[in-house]
């Protein structure tokens, strides 16, 4: 007689969602110290944000499917994991709905300018500090 196994540990997508959807709004705010002659992207470090929140909870699911599955003393091949965490995510997807957009609208990006070491007040000395850090960074790369 074969049982029905709970891979997910009595856990409901609308759980996985809550969780998934804590730990996106657990970092709202990035700050970006920048040069002001470097372009700076925001959307490249809220996107690695989302990406890796993204990440994390499939490596949750995984591990979630992998315990219970070996507490059940079920053998899962590595593929049949990747299909059942695949079509778990996209379940999660599927109730997202516009959530990721809206976390977007509501994260701030804060711009701190150091004050560059070149700024000088004659252009010569600011070339002549710039040419200065490029050959440093030639030696010390």
């Amino acid at each position: 007689m074969k049982r029905d196994i709970d891979y997910f540990n009595g856990m409901s997508t609308k759980d996985l969602l809550n969780r998934f959807m804590q730990k996106l709004y657990s970092k709202t705010e990035f700050i970006q110290y920048n040069d002001p002659d470097d372009f700076f992207d925001p959307e490249q470090e809220y996107g690695n944000h989302i990406t890796q929140c993204i990440a994390e909870e499939r490596d949750f699911i995984r591990e979630l499917i992998r315990s219970t599955s070996a507490e059940a003393g079920t053998i899962l091949t590595e593929e049949r994991i990747e299909v059942m965490v695949q079509q778990k995510r996209e379940e999660i997807n599927k109730m997202t709905g516009s959530a990721i957009e809206d976390y977007i609208e509501k994260i701030s990006v804060t711009y701190i300018d150091p004050i560059p070491e070149c700024r000088q007040k004659y252009l010569a000395f600011q070339w002549l500090c710039r040419f200065w850090k490029f050959i440093k960074s030639l030696f010390t790369k």
